[in-house]
């Protein structure tokens, strides 16, 4: 049997507290004993000095050894030990000075011996059982031998307590190992179960789900941060549903009256968000609590629509690659019949259209193919002023018959941005060439203006703006998305490009509204070195 070396409890120093005034209480009765004068009837062989001074002892350890229980000193387990031997000896000269073991008094070790043994290990529990036993049969041994006669019977009833003082023992040593382990059990099993609550509740605090949960008489039981988030308000806990979210109230009627109503979008008020609402019972019954699920309609219908888009380029990406085939055939046979001198007026002008078309599918292509195969990015650290200037530099030279504008405001040579210079660089050709397709002032003429800067949390953006008409506010939500165009010859593919790209170099692309022009801002990522 392995002994306990669990902590001290609070109920094993109240088992001591509780012996100690078990002995009080004792003494107290063997002294109304003494002066009643009973003492002599009862017992055959009684000492009435060697009784009363014994009495006054016990009397004294008692309160002794209640003091040390007071102040807890020494341990535990200490006191235990300390305690039984002291009662052991006190019960013995008891039992000593009324005749011995036959007349009774004996008895009085059986609780100590229970109280000590629930809070010693069994080892000690038989340990001090067998001392107990071999006392007694020494007290009888002394007696005997002072009496000069030998009694076997006496030596019998002996034994009978000695044995009883074991099984005693061992019965309320087995009984405290057994609660000792079932609170242990109980102790791990609720601090489990308060770990696994403190998990739920980190868990449902971290979703982006809305979660609430009301009981059976509609009472908030649980709210997360999402779903206050969502409802645009703080909710408390405990609160009436009915009072803090009425509408949403009414929502949960209608499920529970299996209206179809209920799966309606919903809004808490009139300038809220709609939300989708999804009830489930946790549990059985009508007392079961009611399990809320709150999620944006906004936010669904933008990842049901992002879910579309990537099908859609994938489709268009498998399209695109069996189109280039014969879109090359093609555009090689019209230029072998631009060569042919055959060819004049009309046809010539129905041939260049066939050629112009030809070019603006096959850029479409190009650009449909470059989404779906984007080479991995190569980021390095840029100086921004000095690489934005080489940048312009190789831009200006593709068009060398037309004046395009790039002005460099205000870009602190000290900036320095993490990126793939290829991807930066075909970002900002195509951030240009909209800015002077589609840009130009008063006179007719375009300038794309370049601004830079270093934000108060560290990040550097770089902005490109032009002088042209800018931006319907109505399309801000559009332009970003894939084939959406404005200009008849565009294939509304590069924004979007951009966009991915950015993405894909750890940086953001964002539309900046302002009263004139348009500006796209480039949000680079936040640390520029590795």
């Amino acid at each position: 049997m392995k002994a306990e070396t669990s902590a001290p409890r609070p109920d094993d120093w109240r088992v001591l507290s509780a012996l100690g005034l078990y002995r009080l209480s004792l003494v107290v009765l063997l002294l109304l004993l003494y002066q009643s004068g009973v003492g002599a009837n009862i017992f055959e062989q009684f000492h009435p000095h060697s009784f009363r001074l014994a009495c006054y002892s016990y009397a004294f350890v008692a309160l002794l050894l209640l003091l040390l229980v007071v102040y807890r000193w020494p341990r535990l387990d200490v006191q235990a030990q300390v305690h039984f031997v002291a009662d052991l000896g006190m019960v013995t000269w008891l039992v000593y000075a009324t005749g011995g073991v036959p007349e009774g008094l004996g008895v009085l070790l059986l609780t100590p011996i229970i109280g000590c043994s629930l809070i010693l290990t069994p080892r000690m529990a038989v340990l001090q059982a067998a001392l107990a036993t071999l006392t007694m049969f020494g007290e009888e041994t002394i007696r005997q031998l002072q009496q000069l006669r030998f009694e076997p019977s006496e030596y019998a009833q002996t034994g009978v307590l000695g044995l009883m003082l074991f099984a005693i023992s061992m019965a309320a040593n087995a009984v405290a190992q057994r609660a000792r382990r079932s609170e242990a059990m109980a102790e791990r099993v609720g601090s489990e179960f308060a770990n696994l609550s403190r998990l739920n509740e980190s868990i449902i605090e971290a979703m982006q789900t809305g979660v609430l949960v009301v009981d059976s008489q509609l009472q908030i039981r649980t709210v997360n941060a999402a779903a206050r988030r969502l409802l645009g308000r703080s909710v408390g806990v405990g609160r009436s549903l009915a009072d803090e979210l009425p509408r949403l109230e009414q929502q949960l009627r209608l499920w529970q009256d299996n209206d179809p109503g209920a799966l309606q979008p919903y809004s808490e008020n009139a300038h809220g968000q709609e939300l989708l609402l999804r009830f489930t019972r946790l549990g059985w019954g009508t007392q079961a609590p009611l399990l809320i699920l709150l999620d944006s309609a906004g936010q669904l219908r933008e990842q049901a629509q992002q879910m579309k888009l990537a099908a859609l380029g994938r489709l268009s990406a498998s399209i695109a690659h069996e189109i280039r085939n014969p879109l090359s055939a093609i555009t090689h046979a019209g230029q072998l019949l631009a060569e042919s001198s055959e060819i004049q007026g009309e046809n010539q002008r129905l041939l260049g259209m066939i050629q112009r078309h030809s070019g603006r599918i096959e850029k479409i292509v190009r650009d449909v193919l470059e989404l779906s195969r984007r080479d991995d990015a190569r980021q390095e650290t840029l100086v921004l002023r000095d690489w934005l200037q080489r940048t312009i530099a190789v831009y200006q030279e593709g068009y060398p018959q037309a004046s395009r504008t790039l002005d460099l405001l205000d870009v602190p040579g000290s900036l320095e941005v993490r990126f793939d210079p290829g991807h930066l660089q075909q970002v900002l050709f195509n951030l240009w060439d909209n800015s002077f397709e589609h840009g130009g002032g008063a006179n007719g003429r375009a300038r794309v203006l370049l601004h830079a800067e270093r934000l108060d949390n560290g990040r550097i953006y770089l902005e490109v703006a032009d002088n042209g008409p800018g931006i319907a506010p109505d399309l801000f939500d559009k332009v970003f998305e894939p084939f959406f165009t404005t200009h008849n010859a565009g294939t509304g593919l590069g924004l979007y490009l951009a966009r991915e790209i950015c993405e894909y170099n750890h940086s953001r692309l964002q539309l900046v509204p302002q009263t004139r022009g348009a500006c796209f801002r480039i949000l680079f990522s936040m640390e520029p070195r590795e």
